[in-house]
């Protein structure tokens, strides 16, 4: 399934990508488990297993770290590779669902993400939501330096990631335990404390008080997390068991001192927020928000946007707000990252044509908090929810967004401040991270 992309395109700031016209739309249905990790929302393409890894990188680290992780999956088998933030391939496949059992005592499946925050110090962290199991790797030598599983007697989803110092990092883990007490931090829907030195779980934040108020069946279902001075950030999904229904969602700060929720703050009006950013200085947050999925594909639009919060003295203030409706057709994905402390790039989740309703686009796009419309950057050309996910290293200059579907599957990157102006943003290439497998890049970190 994969083919060579003929060059870099490369497109004057602000103008729109765009993959080609677009053709007759196929099925892509959307699961609702699209919200608790995603697999099989996208209808994979039947690769065949990723070859053999290739080891880590000798690149230098710099102000921005060393690269990106992208993560390609068809959601039966995972490759993991590493793309310096120009878009260079540093290691095709560190790691991948056929790695040797001898490296792998669990074999990562096809559901497999990476944090939100950058590890340093050549280190990367693997999220197996499936199977509910971190995989530490060294960087530099490819080699896997230890597992943990967070699944404590259920199946805990585990989302998010982030690490506070060599001894304490926080995971976020999605499902709840309908029959706690069976055994030591088995609570779930929570955010759960280990220790990545010792690889052992030490403790557990209890998000329920974050749902005051709301009726018992809403479970907290945090997704993502930033780390901001001593502050930790969580995005609180807030569903039923069955994510039809759903609560307004919210943020949880926690003082990494002690693990204490030091404040709420409910995003009222906007349900299915699941895409978390911090800007490079820290004093603001953007929170991306899909809407509610009544079971089906269709969000509520009406619920749906994006926000920017200030941090303060006095805690998160709303510094402003977009609608779905004036984001553009179709509402906010699951992804949302700062090109600069104005720029916020998102992606946005498109449609099949269901129902006599014309098909739409996924999109990236643009706002500027100092103000101007929307701006579109990328766009899919034929199946919804291809686009995946937006990262950038602002210090640097570049944002990197996964895209399913293009030649196979490719990372686009994009220059900040092209031409002196701060605020644009040019499409410098589009690159394969693996020749060998037709396994299309979904999520990227950063290391």
């Amino acid at each position: 399934m994969t083919s060579s992309l003929g060059q870099a395109l490369n497109r004057t700031p602000n103008q729109t990508f765009s993959q080609g016209p677009r053709r007759s739309a196929r099925s892509s249905p959307l699961a609702l488990a699209l919200v608790a990790g995603a697999a099989g929302a996208l209808l994979g393409c039947n690769a065949p297993a990723p070859p053999e890894d290739t080891g880590g990188t000798d690149a230098p680290e710099g102000p921005c770290g060393i690269g990106a992780v992208v993560i390609s999956s068809d959601y039966q088998s995972t490759s993991v590779g590493l793309l310096s933030w120009d878009g260079a391939v540093l290691s095709a496949s560190i790691a991948s669902s056929a790695s040797a059992p001898v490296v792998l005592s669990a074999p990562l499946s096809g559901d497999v993400t990476a944090p939100t925050m950058p590890l340093r110090g050549g280190r990367l962290v693997l999220l197996d939501r499936s199977a509910s199991v971190l995989t530490w790797l060294d960087a530099r030598s490819g080699d896997v330096t230890g597992q943990l599983s967070v699944a404590t007697g259920f199946a805990a989803n585990p989302q998010d990631y982030v690490e506070v110092s060599p001894a304490k990092a926080y995971v976020l883990r999605l499902e709840p335990n309908l029959a706690p007490g069976a055994q030591p931090l088995d609570g779930g829907s929570d955010v759960l404390v280990v220790d990545p030195g010792a690889r052992a779980l030490v403790g557990r934040v209890d998000l329920s008080p974050a749902m005051a108020g709301e009726d018992p069946e809403f479970h907290p279902r945090p997704s993502r997390a930033v780390l901001v001075e001593g502050s930790l950030y969580v995005l609180l999904t807030a569903s039923t068991l069955s994510f039809l229904d759903t609560a307004a969602s919210r943020l949880v700060e926690i003082d990494t001192r002690d693990d204490v929720i030091k404040a709420t703050t409910v995003l009222e009006g906007l349900h299915g927020c699941t895409g978390l950013a911090a800007s490079g200085s820290g004093a603001r947050l953007a929170v991306a928000c899909s809407g509610s999925f009544g079971g089906d594909s269709t969000s509520t639009l009406a619920e749906a946007g994006l926000v920017v919060l200030a941090r303060g003295e006095r805690g998160l203030v709303e510094e402003r707000r977009w609608t779905a409706g004036e984001l553009g057709e179709a509402p906010p994905g699951f992804s949302v990252a700062f090109a600069s402390e104005d720029t916020v790039l998102f992606t946005t989740l498109g449609r099949d044509a269901i129902g006599g309703e014309r098909p739409v686009d996924d999109t990236l796009t643009a706002v500027d908090l100092a103000g101007g419309e929307p701006a579109v950057l990328l766009r899919s050309q034929e199946l919804p929810f291809s686009l995946g996910e937006v990262r950038c290293a602002a210090a640097c200059g570049r944002c990197l967004v996964a895209d399913a579907e293009t030649d196979g599957g490719v990372v686009h990157r994009f220059d900040v401040g092209a031409g002196g102006d701060s605020r644009a943003l040019v499409h410098a290439g589009a690159f394969h991270v693996d020749p060998r497998v037709g396994l299309p890049p979904r999520y990227i970190g950063a290391f």
